[in-house]
């Protein structure tokens, strides 16, 4: 095996199960974290997007070029959170259900009425169009910072002074609180 300062996307020469584990170590942790401290999913739920989106990567990332760590860091982030969202779409109409079985449950106030645009979380939709607008480097500084890294550890993956990023990370937070307070 490898290294583990070498850049992921560069490791040549491994079996498909050995680039699995170098991915599952270095990305694993953190995609569960995520997952259940941020979209609340059960175990079960998370490791399995997890696996799918670790198997993605290896059958895709050969058709990318990345220059760092960080971009592929964050190309494996973002097939996670595709998963994720598809797995929140496919879920949220199986809730509503549930709650429909409950006779003492209201749920006119989540369907839309007949030629209405359906219902969806605002402050949840404000997230995603607030994290899709950030740079690589700041959707990693608040996952990482979310999971309780170190500025010093953060700096590793981020190409930003070490000093700075509680800055960057205090405005990023005050960001989104003023988008979903909008």
């Amino acid at each position: 095996m490898s290294s583990p300062a070498e850049e992921t996307y560069k490791l040549k020469g491994l079996t498909r199960n050995e680039f699995i584990t170098v991915i599952y170590n270095r990305y694993g942790k953190k995609l569960y974290t995520y997952a259940i401290r941020t979209w609340n999913l059960d175990e079960d739920a998370a490791w399995d997007l997890i696996y799918k989106t670790l198997y993605k990567v290896i059958d895709s990332y050969t058709n990318y070029e990345f220059v760092s760590e960080e971009k592929f860091a964050s190309f494996v982030f973002k097939i996670f959170i595709n998963y994720l969202r598809n797995h929140h779409r496919d879920n949220k109409e199986s809730k509503l259900f549930e709650f429909s079985a409950m006779d003492d449950v209201d749920l006119t106030t989540k369907e839309a009425k007949e030629g209405e645009e359906p219902l969806t979380n605002k402050k949840l939709i404000a997230l995603n169009e607030a994290l899709d607008k950030m740079e690589d480097w700041e959707r990693m500084l608040l996952l990482m910072r979310s999971e309780g890294r170190a500025y010093s550890e953060i700096a590793q993956y981020i190409d930003k002074p070490e000093n700075q990023l509680k800055v960057y990370y205090q405005r990023l937070k005050e960001q989104i609180q003023k988008k979903l307070n909008d």
